[in-house]
């Protein structure tokens, strides 16, 4: 008896941790704010979805839409690039805690720190 009430313990707490690893996710809607971009792109809002195991992104930047087909993570870091009128931009950031990105985009040269900030949970992305 008190094997199968350490098994069940044990069973409890990976489930207790993997759901605390999924809730600090970077699916979901996020806002972000770039104070150093051009007039125009210095906030706006992410929608991060997975599908499939791959991680996109809609970027709503000035009331534009612009879609990241692809996000790739290696180690801690995510990384990914898209197109904003006329320039290729590099955007790579990293998850502070479950409620903060923290990165910085590279627009034609320029380094431009962002911040995210979480607004809704991740099951409104789904």
């Amino acid at each position: 008896m008190k094997k199968a009430f350490a098994v069940l313990l044990c069973m409890m707490m990976c489930l207790s941790l993997y759901a605390q690893d999924k809730s600090g996710s970077v699916v979901g809607k996020w806002s972000y704010s770039a104070p150093d971009a051009p007039y125009g792109y210095q906030e706006g809002t992410c929608q991060f979805k997975e599908n499939g195991g791959k991680l996109s992104a809609v970027f709503t930047i000035s009331g534009s839409e612009m879609t990241v087909g692809e996000i790739k993570k290696e180690n801690e870091t995510y990384k990914c690039e898209f197109y904003v009128d006329g320039t290729d931009v590099y955007l790579t950031f990293k998850q502070v805690d479950k409620n903060k990105l923290s990165g910085n985009a590279d627009a034609g040269g320029m380094e431009i720190p962002v911040v995210f900030t979480k607004t809704a949970n991740a099951d409104s992305a789904k």
